[in-house]
Order: C-alpha cells, then sequence, then structure tokens
C-alpha cells in the first residue's frame, strides 16, 4: 500500500514524468536512491503502469475535442468495439461505465467531417451523446 512519500512521488511523476531522480529526492525529503528504490517498487507492483506525453491537439491538427457518451443497442457490442478499434487513433481514452451510456469514449478530430462521419457510422449501433470541449483549464 503506497504511504504519504510514494503519494507525493507520484504527483511529482504525474506532473512531469521527466524530473530527475535527484530533483525529485529533494522535493520529498529522500536520497536519489531512496526515491529510486521506490518507484522501482511502484512499477513491480503496477502502480505505476506507464509514463506519458500531453500533447497540445490544436496544434498537433486535431481541434475537434469531444467527449462520446455511447448507448450500445442490444447485440451491437462487438460491432461497436470494432469501430472503435478502426478509429483507435481518434480516441486518447476509452471508458465502460455505469448508469444511463456503456461507453465513455473522449477523442479528437481533425475536423467536423472526420467527427460526423464516425457518428454517423456510430448511430447505426448505438445512442450517444456528444460533449464539445471548449476549454482546457
Amino acid at each position: 500500500m503506497p504511504d504519504e512519500i510514494d503519494l507525493a512521488i507520484i504527483k511529482q511523476l504525474n506532473r512531469d514524468a521527466r524530473i530527475k531522480v535527484s530533483h525529485l529526492a529533494q522535493l520529498v525529503h529522500l536520497t536519489a536512491p531512496a526515491v529510486a528504490a521506490r518507484i522501482q517498487r511502484l512499477e513491480d507492483a503496477g502502480i505505476i503502469t506507464r509514463y506519458t506525453v500531453e500533447v497540445d491537439l490544436d496544434k498537433l491538427g486535431f481541434p475537434r475535442q469531444v467527449f462520446i457518451q455511447v448507448a450500445v443497442q442490444d447485440r451491437q457490442h462487438a460491432a461497436y468495439l470494432a469501430l472503435v478499434k478502426r478509429h483507435h487513433n481518434d480516441f486518447r481514452h476509452h471508458y465502460r461505465t455505469t448508469g444511463q451510456f456503456d461507453y465513455l469514449l473522449e477523442g479528437a478530430f481533425q475536423d467536423r467531417h472526420v467527427l460526423t462521419s464516425f457518428l454517423q457510422t456510430l448511430g447505426t449501433l448505438a445512442t450517444y451523446e456528444v460533449i464539445d470541449v471548449i476549454d482546457d483549464i
């Protein structure tokens, strides 16, 4: 079970996955070898599963950022999952959820035409609600 120091390490890594261990050690008041050992333990335990990069989707050419809540029609789950797999480059995250909707997609599209095309196909398999992202705060 992670302790307060582990949580502080995770918080700093979440802010900057490229932070130097020596700097991280200063922030959590431990030695660099102690921090490196804790990070290794967190990785081995599966608590830290990967290190990622945040990108500016607008500058990358994907200005249409949306969340799509999806309620899949009976017996259409396999077709839905195949559709999402075909469009995997358009989605940052894909969650199975509880409540009125079965899934939540976080996506970014090059333009409204690409989004519209995806939604037209999705509409044959599911009902959905699109939430446009208007700003990242």
